[in-house]
């Protein structure tokens, strides 16, 4: 267990961050880098991904798309290289999601949101997997969706077909994964971000034709804590992967600033 008041909680360490060309993905990596952890990044955009290693001083950054289960083991073998090993693996992926009624749903929406968030989700546990029960154990991560925990929600997977669906299978293979792995000293957890202010969220207000800045003036009613910045979710990642997590497996970590308990986005139209 790390000393109480160390500012190291990750020192030796080493941790891949999928998804780190930006927003919970890079504020993560920085994060985990401050805390002590030997940090490899990758992300879709080859050059964020540089970006944000060359900001935490990290060596080699990968270019992947995790809807390719061949590119993700190859990069997740190409960090565990460059790092001696692996510890952490955290996926972060993120599709800009369409709100179409279940009858208007194409298979190519519905394809391209199942890959990014729950295939790309298992690619990246399987291709990691060997490497932790390698090193004697370690911590599975990736991100959910606060969303789940408000079934009137503005913007709930409930009320969101494809990415509902999605996300409801990398719930449950974070329990799973977690239940099969648990002998091999392999911990897997999530955490549900609330609403969080991300160039991803600026995307999907755009598509859906809502201005940002409108949005979370109106549901600031339902945001206790105001909108979240990428660092706040990221320290959230940075308790499940330390050691003061020891005994948390299959769990998924509401960090939310209190907009499930006061049922964010029922009072939108």
């Amino acid at each position: 267990m790390p000393e109480v008041g160390t500012m190291d909680l990750l020192a030796g360490k080493r941790a891949l961050v999928i998804g780190a060309g930006s927003g919970i993905g890079a504020a993560t990596a920085k994060l985990f880098a401050a805390q002590g952890a030997a940090v490899a990044v990758a992300d879709i955009n080859v050059a964020a991904a540089a970006a944000t290693a060359s900001a935490i001083g990290a060596g080699p950054s990968f270019g992947v798309d995790i809807t390719d289960p061949e590119q993700v083991r190859r990069t997740v073998d190409a960090a565990a290289q460059t790092l001696g090993g692996l510890d952490i693996a955290l996926n972060t992926p993120f599709v800009a999601a369409a709100h179409p009624d279940v009858v208007g749903l194409t298979p190519e929406q519905f394809r391209r949101e199942w890959e990014v968030l729950a295939a790309g989700t298992l690619y990246t546990f399987q291709a990691a997997i060997p490497h932790l029960k390698a090193g004697g154990g370690g911590v599975l991560l990736t991100t959910s969706s606060a969303l789940f925990g408000d079934y009137g929600a503005y913007a709930h997977p409930a009320i969101i077909p494809a990415y509902g669906a999605a996300k409801g299978a990398q719930e449950m293979l974070v329990k799973t994964t977690a239940t099969l792995h648990a002998r091999d000293g392999i911990r897997v957890c999530a955490v549900q971000p609330g609403f969080t202010l991300t160039p991803g969220a600026e995307r999907s207000m755009a598509m859906q034709g809502i201005d940002l800045a409108t949005f979370t003036s109106v549901a600031a009613a339902g945001l206790p804590m105001g909108a979240a910045q990428p660092e706040q979710i990221a320290e959230g990642f940075l308790f499940l992967a330390s050691d003061y997590a020891s005994y948390i497996t299959g769990f998924t970590l509401l960090v939310d600033g209190g907009s499930y308990a006061s049922h964010f986005g029922r009072m939108l139209p």
